[in-house]
């Protein structure tokens, strides 16, 4: 087959088979052709920043603090993601507080969603959330006063007090 044919042929089958060239990019690195503009100020970066990070913190919020679904979103979804973290948590928490998963008892899943709702914003913290909820247990009388504090490891070794 010449090569005159074989172009012919080409272009009768369609186009031929080479890998798609990447997409030009500016010189920050990013892809161009994304609805973004060519070039934008300092101050339209910001204001871009301050919008993201708004849209953030609502989602986030909707997520950890029972706040409204932010528009967009499938509310069902969210949900099921919030009920997720609130479980994620509540493992956590057993393991690193084994005393308040044995208080809880069988309870344990709606003690902590309850102990979770009262809250608009979890601790910063597995440890503090998992003494948070320690208190919260005692607080309703689902839990026996604070333990005697317990001797650190390193005081148990040779020639240590």
């Amino acid at each position: 087959m010449s090569p005159e044919e074989a172009r012919r042929l080409a272009d009768v089958q369609g186009p031929s088979a080479q890998p798609p060239r990447p997409a030009p990019r500016h010189e920050h690195g990013g892809p161009r052709g994304l609805g973004e503009p060519e070039e934008r100020g300092p101050g339209e970066q910001e204001e871009r920043r301050r919008r993201l990070a708004e849209a953030q913190g609502r989602v986030v919020a909707a997520l950890v603090a029972g706040a409204e679904v932010p528009e967009g979103f499938d509310p069902e979804r969210m949900r099921a993601q919030a009920l997720s973290l609130i479980a994620k948590r509540r493992a956590i928490v057993a393991r690193i507080r084994p005393d308040a998963a044995q208080a809880a008892g069988p309870d344990l899943a709606a003690e902590f969603a309850a102990y979770a709702a009262a809250r608009a914003t979890p601790p910063s913290g597995y440890r503090a959330d998992a003494d948070d909820f320690a208190t919260w247990l005692r607080e309703r009388g689902r839990m026996p006063g604070e333990p005697a504090p317990r001797r650190r490891w390193w005081s148990r070794l040779p020639g240590r007090r």
